[in-house]
């Protein structure tokens, strides 16, 4: 079996794929019921019909395969350690010289016997 990338625009053009093998599996359909009302024969419409419905279900199975593909590669892709140093910390410590911890103790709103520390 071929290995195969996918990609986020594999997917997108599946699913182009699935809406267009409806417009014709709709269209087909809307032909077989004037037919139907004309009272003409429909045996080769619904051959065609069928052969929509099978290449609509192979697409639909391909595009369930592009995006469990497309999902696990995006997965991995999170769960990748990043390299040291090329990128900022994901947290970083700020500290200001204008808010000292006494300032910010006199502006809780506890009371002055029972005080609880808060983050910031």
């Amino acid at each position: 079996m071929v290995s195969t990338r996918y990609r986020t625009k594999d997917l997108r053009l599946a699913r182009c794929h699935i809406v267009k093998a409806a417009q014709r599996i709709a269209q087909q359909e809307m032909v077989i019921g004037r037919l139907r009302l004309k009272g003409s024969p429909s045996g080769l419409a619904y051959e065609l019909l069928g052969r929509l419905y099978d290449d609509q279900r192979r697409k639909l199975d391909r595009l369930k395969l592009i995006e469990a593909m497309v999902e696990v590669k995006a997965q991995s892709c999170m769960s990748a350690p990043r390299p040291r140093g090329t990128l900022a910390p994901p947290l970083a410590v700020v500290r200001s010289g204008a808010n000292s911890l006494p300032d910010r103790q006199s502006r809780t709103p506890c009371s002055a016997d029972v005080w609880h520390p808060y983050l910031v």
